[in-house]
Order: structure tokens, then sequence, then C-alpha cells
């Protein structure tokens, strides 16, 4: 009955928010998820690493491009975690990077096999645009001659992660800063508006002795703009993830995960899009690699988030 009613209300909150669109993936979540929530840091009870590409819209000039990476280890003595990031993301002629180190407090229940963390995130952004790339009709035009813009701001983020053997719950606001000039400029105002908030939530639901289906959705809030993901992954023999992903008005996503051995696992993910733009380019590759601090599958969480 609780597998239904969690079905229904992920198709519900689908087709309500179907014309929502927003550009980035979360499809590998489970594998780099201090990115987007600082209370997810020390979640995986050992020391463990991410590096993670994302090029998105393929074959389109100045399309997004994505790199991250970030470790992050539990303090079980103290109920304490943390965790460090250090992202860059390109987009045109616009460059946003940053540094962060994450802090969490966790509430241990049940001998530590259901938690409650509390994430803290405080970093620095860096935002430059390089107005004389840009592509122009009047090559003379002063208002793109030579312009740079450069900003960097001190930034912060809040999040709640909650995570059982079967369940994980996860609200996260990763990103506080604002960057923009205003109307007063002698040249046009640029704002670059990167508050935002995510939800996510997801069970596992054991089909047999070696399967096991994992639905979650994920929605992802800019302004009065959401976007939500569906997925359902499948799970064999606590090692192969297959999943797929409806994205809402924008793409279908399809995404592996493999152990490759207890320390080492490797994910990919490929958006199709389904809108307008799949005229004009292949799609998104993701890569993600992790690597762990561990001599066996002792860890309460399962290893799938």
């Amino acid at each position: 009955m609780k597998f239904i009613f969690a079905i229904l209300l992920m198709f519900f909150i689908f087709g309500f928010y179907s014309k929502a669109q927003y550009f980035q993936s979360l499809s590998n979540f489970y594998m780099n998820g201090q990115y987007i929530n600082p209370a997810y840091a020390g979640s995986r009870e050992v020391f463990s690493s991410t590096l993670t590409y994302r090029n998105q819209w393929v074959g389109l000039d100045g399309a997004p491009k994505t790199m991250n990476f970030g470790f992050h280890t539990p303090l079980k003595r103290l109920n304490l975690a943390s965790g460090f990031i250090a992202f860059t993301d390109k987009i045109g002629v616009s460059r946003l990077s940053g540094l962060a180190v994450n802090y969490v407090y966790r509430i241990r229940m049940k001998e530590g096999k259901r938690n409650l963390a509390f994430g803290l995130k405080t970093g620095l952004l860096s935002f430059r645009s390089d107005f004389s790339q840009l592509y122009i009709n009047d090559a003379g035009d002063a208002v793109f001659n030579g312009v740079t813009i450069n900003q960097t701001n001190f930034d912060a983020g809040l999040g709640i992660y909650y995570y059982a053997p079967h369940y994980f719950f996860s609200f996260s606001a990763p990103l506080l800063t604002n960057f923009g000039y205003n109307s007063t400029s002698h040249y046009d105002s640029i704002s670059t508006k990167v508050t935002n908030t995510y939800l996510t939530t997801g069970f596992i639901i054991k089909l047999g002795a070696d399967l096991e289906l994992m639905p979650s959705i994920f929605i992802k809030s800019i302004k009065n703009n959401l976007q939500v993901d569906l997925n359902f992954s499948f799970i064999t023999l606590k090692t192969l993830l297959l999943g797929f992903s409806i994205r809402s008005s924008e793409s279908l996503v399809f995404n592996f995960e493999y152990q490759i051995n207890p320390q080492l696992r490797l994910g990919y993910a490929h958006d199709f899009i389904t809108s307008p733009l799949n005229k004009i380019t292949m799609g998104t590759h993701e890569l993600t690699l992790r690597y762990e601090l561990i001599k066996n599958y002792n860890v309460y969480s399962t290893r799938f988030f």
C-alpha cells in the first residue's frame, strides 16, 4: 500500500509541474550528494571522494560544461561529519567557480541505522563574464568591446538529510549568493541568480534475492520555476544499477552505476532531449567516479544513496 501511494504521489507531482524546466542534471545524486546538500557529508559512513564531469547539450556552441570534485568523511565519536567541494560551471562566455567546506551534525538513532543530519556550507564563489568573446553584428559596439565582469563573494548553504537503510529524504538550499550589476552601470546590467532549492526522496523495494527497485523523485525550484525528475532504478547483485528518469518537459535520462570493486564505483548518465533543442543537440553526457576507503560492506546505510 505504501508503495502504491508513493507512486501515485510521484505521478501527481510530475503531471502538475509538467511544463516546468531547468537545465541541470541530478541523475548522479546518489554518488555525489553533498554537491547539492551539505548535510549529505558523512552519510556514506566512510571517507568518500567523487569526481564528476558533465557536458550538456553536445554540439551546441557555448553549452554548459560542469566539473566538480569533493570528498567527505564522518567523525563518528562526535556525531559530526565534514566535507569539501570544488566546482566550475562554464556557460557561454561566463564561468562560475567555487570552493566550500561542509559541516554536519547528525542525530543518530537505532544504533546509527537511522540518521537525521543538519548541514551548513561556507565557501567562496567567483563569477566571470568576458563579453569580448561574444559574436556581435557591430564589431565596434563599445558596450561589448573589452568588457569583463569579475565578482567574488562569500557563499553559504543549508541542508537537511534523513537516511535509513532503505529510505532517504533530502531538502537543501546549496547556493545562497546572488551575482549582478545594477542598471546604473555604464554598460548593460547582468544578473545571475544562483539561489535554488532541492527536494529529493526515494526508497528501496526488494523484488527478489538479487533484485531491488528504487523509485525516487527530484524537485528543483528557482524562483517560480520548477523541474521534476521522476526516477526508477533497478539494482542487481548489489553491484549494478540501471535506471531511467522522466524530466518534466525536457528530456529522458538513462543512467547506470557499476561497483568495479569495494572501493571504486563508476556512474554514467545520458540525457535524450525531448524539447525543441533536440534539433540542434545530441543530448547530454555525465560521468562520475567515486572512490571510498572501505574494505567490506559493513556500512549501515545502503550503498546506493
